[in-house]
């Protein structure tokens, strides 16, 4: 007989069945149709006489080494002998023993590869033996599992008991995550593209571009002045290329950040990372090596450090922007306002109200309408977003022919064969 065998649940089924003795297992996990061989062994020996030791582990049964359902029959047929389940966390061999045989073997992962015996997947060769059969085990192990002299007493593995609460845990886990059902006799032809699309998107960093509203009883008046009238429509621009917000080319780190940042410096960063990572596929977007994503996102987030030590600096700079923009309006229009006051303010100013009542009126107007600094840099944020490249796509040679332009030293696709998980149905 050779010494390497092929141990099937099978196998072992009819071993266990036959049982007269003694049915002693630690595995890392158990399936229905051998747990319930083991449950028939249980009431037919007595308790004293079966010994099931596992690990109790929700990624056990995400792996494939054995079921939920499995742990439940043994968990219930301890119960009713009396005995409990032994814990063993981190095991992964398999030893069972039946009367005076004992047969230790590896795990089969159920969910990645068919056990010995069942189909085998497609284009995979079926193992043709996964462990050997002994006809005692050694002395040291039988020691370890409680079958030593002193019995119960001497055991070291699997001293644990699981207990209800656990099983529930574990349950709980599994239902959130649930194992994977692939159908291992049908393999089918995968790709992992070595690229990938990416848009980039920083966004509310472009503070030249940044306007106020003036309030509509201003507008008219402001226009009237011919400095202003050249600047505005209905809105007035906050701040100019000269401002060190726009064009500041210094940083400085401080608590929060960047202390000198600018929207020139906030582009250039971006340049950067587009430059370094992006590539142009024209009429189709940007794309990624793979390869290089890591470093790309870690790149992005240091932009959105930057981003935020900017939005501070901002919020602090355009509150007294309003300020000063207020009062540059309220300066050059209040002759024009004297001359012309808007009806809504003559009940509460009268008809002849002061030059300084007037102007601060005119700058609690223009700032009321300005808004909330905090808002314009509400959108000042950094994002991505991939897209996979279709198969059709990397087969197109006039798509690879351009990607080659880029990266002419890459292989672009990786083909392999994998298992399709099963639908719901199966």
């Amino acid at each position: 007989m050779s010494a390497l065998q092929t141990i099937t649940d099978a196998l072992l089924i009819e071993s266990i069945d036959r049982a007269s003795q003694r049915v002693v297992m630690i595995a890392p996990g158990v399936w229905p149709p051998l747990a319930k061989s083991i449950a028939a062994a249980w009431q037919r020996l007595g308790s004293e006489q079966v010994t099931v030791i596992l690990d109790v582990d929700p990624e056990i049964c995400r792996i494939g080494y054995g079921s939920l359902e499995g742990l439940r029959i043994l968990q219930a047929a301890a119960k009713l002998a009396g005995e409990a389940l032994g814990e063993e966390p981190g095991v992964r061999i398999c030893v069972v023993i039946v009367d005076e045989q004992t047969f230790v073997f590896s795990p089969t992962p159920r969910q990645l590869e068919a056990p010995p015996g069942a189909s085998p997947i497609a284009g995979s060769p079926q193992p043709k033996a996964n462990g050997i059969v002994l006809s005692k085990p050694p002395a040291a192990l039988e020691i370890e599992l409680g079958g030593g002299p002193e019995g119960i007493i001497g055991r070291t593995l699997g001293i644990g008991a699981l207990d209800e609460k656990k099983l529930e845990e574990v349950a709980k886990d599994l239902e959130v995550n649930p194992p994977k059902a692939f159908d291992l006799a049908r393999a089918v032809n995968v790709y992992n593209a070595k690229i990938r699309f990416v848009e980039l998107k920083v966004g509310g960093y472009r503070v030249s571009q940044h306007t106020v509203t003036l309030p509509k009883h201003l507008v008219n008046v402001a226009k009237k002045n011919k400095d202003l009238a050249r600047k505005i429509d209905s809105a007035v621009k906050l701040l100019d290329s000269n401002d060190a917000l726009v064009g500041g080319d210094e940083l400085f780190l401080e608590d929060f950040g960047p202390k000198n940042v600018s929207q020139t410096i906030v582009e250039g960063m971006r340049n950067a990372i587009e430059e370094t990572y992006l590539r142009p596929i024209k009429g189709v977007g940007k794309i990624i090596k793979r390869a290089q994503i890591s470093e790309f996102e870690a790149a992005v987030a240091d932009l959105q450090i930057t981003l935020s030590a900017f939005s501070k600096l901002l919020m602090a700079g355009l509150a007294e922007q309003y300020r000063k923009t207020a009062d540059d309006i309220a300066t050059a229009i209040l002759p024009d306002v004297l001359n012309q006051l808007p009806e809504k303010w003559l009940k509460q100013l009268g008809n002849s109200p002061s030059e300084e009542h007037v102007r601060f009126r005119i700058i609690d107007d223009l700032i009321q309408s300005f808004g909330e600094p905090d808002k314009k840099c509400d959108s000042m944020k950094a994002s991505f977003l991939y897209k996979d490249v279709t198969y059709d796509m990397l087969k197109d040679p006039n798509f690879s022919a351009e990607v080659a332009e880029h990266f002419p030293d890459l292989h672009l696709v990786e083909e392999f064969n994998a298992v399709k998980e099963r639908s719901p149905a199966a």
